[in-house]
């Protein structure tokens, strides 16, 4: 799920490391406020994978992922572990999921690993167009946190393994009253709406407001009955006078540093990256919770190296490595031994939303045809007025 917000963040975090060498490159994320023991002790996980790698039988990989969502340096270190030439492995980037959906479905993808949204996994999987995974394969998925196992999406976890996840909350200017509650994004009355009219933004993805409507209704996200949605749609009749706009990353972010927005429904990269520009800015998980999403690793039925896939997914899930790449790209990875080398990054609620905080929070469900047309004809319904 990176939207354009996430990829500008991700942009710069590249040119800003680009040429430094692995070992440089833990000093350069870490910065001079961690430990030098913590930095010598992921250098040195980083030669222990480099020297215990084996030579697999493979000698190509392909991998498509959104755009500047890696630590391509890795891609170095995976060549040197595996023995498959560099030139060999090719790696592209996305901007619309919906893209490799299609390329998936039309055969012959030509990739070996797809980096897919939850919800892609979900249609990927009903229309039978991924591999299902070999998890003797995958060893270091014994590290990955219990609670990204077994996700709706994918129940039985046969086909995808979370690479990494973000969280969908509330961003607001310091000095602008904090949001706790969803009391103050849908109900007039509460004060909030009144009090900075035309100053707030929802998100365009329509699920995401909707979820949201109906935690503060205090309803399950999983129901999409049309009496639910009914009243969903009242609250955001009643909601909407008061919003500047539904928006994405690259209407909220520039309103929130210019002071055009005061209040942005926002995903939590894009403020991870706007506080590094503008440090006037907070972001929060209402008591009543928000949504977890998740990015996933998916091999399509259609990969003609299976193996060099495996290896990969197996490589990105090492703790070390998933260490590296998560403080390089701004994102919350699944590995739960990769904690121990993330320092302050773990102890950013931004990025790690505390435990308690992640018990309230949900995964967008997986719809049915018929409630994804429900959805579009409410928001229609709703934006008309």
């Amino acid at each position: 799920m990176v939207d354009e917000g996430r990829r500008d963040f991700l942009k710069i975090a590249v040119a800003g490391i680009a040429g430094l060498a692995i070992g440089g490159f833990a000093g350069f994320i870490f910065g001079s406020s961690s430990s030098r023991n913590r930095i010598l002790e992921l250098e040195s996980e980083i030669e222990r994978m480099r020297a215990q790698g084996q030579k697999i039988l493979e000698n190509e990989l392909r991998v498509y992922n959104w755009s500047y969502y890696i630590h391509e340096s890795l891609l170095d270190v995976f060549s040197e572990q595996t023995g498959i030439p560099r030139d060999k492995i090719i790696y592209e980037e996305y901007e619309d999921p919906n893209y490799v959906l299609a390329k998936l479905e039309a055969g012959a993808s030509g990739y070996d690993v797809v980096i897919l949204p939850d919800y892609c996994v979900d249609m990927a999987r009903k229309k039978n167009l991924l591999l299902e995974l070999d998890k003797k394969l995958i060893p270091n998925a014994k590290f990955l946190d219990e609670k990204f196992l077994n996700l709706p999406y994918d129940p039985e976890g046969k086909y995808s393994i979370v690479y990494m996840w973000g969280s969908t909350g509330f961003a607001w200017r310091k000095g602008v009253e904090e949001v706790t509650t969803l009391e103050q994004i849908f109900n007039p009355d509460y004060g909030f709406l009144p009090k900075y009219k035309k100053k707030i933004t929802m998100l365009e993805e329509a699920t995401e407001v909707i979820c949201s409507c109906k935690a503060y209704l205090g309803k399950k996200i999983e129901d999409w009955s049309d009496e639910t949605l009914e009243e969903v749609k009242e609250v955001l009749i009643k909601q909407k006078p008061y919003l500047a706009a539904y928006a994405g990353a690259n209407v909220y972010y520039e309103g929130l540093k210019k002071g055009t927005i005061y209040v942005a429904h926002a995903y939590n990269g894009d403020i991870v990256r706007l506080r590094e520009e503008f440090s006037e800015v907070e972001f929060g998980i209402p008591e009543e919770g928000g949504t977890i999403w998740t990015d996933n690793f998916c091999i399509p039925k259609d990969a003609r190296h299976v193996y060099s896939a495996h290896e990969f997914i197996n490589f990105l899930l090492d703790p070390a490595v998933a260490a590296v790449n998560s403080q390089f790209i701004g994102y919350a990875n699944p590995v739960k031994q990769s904690y121990d080398f993330l320092g302050e990054f773990l102890e950013d609620p931004v990025v790690y939303p505390p435990e308690e905080i992640q018990k309230k929070m949900w995964l967008i469900p997986s719809l049915t045809d018929e409630e994804r047309r429900k959805v579009e004809r409410l928001m229609i319904e709703v934006k008309a007025q």
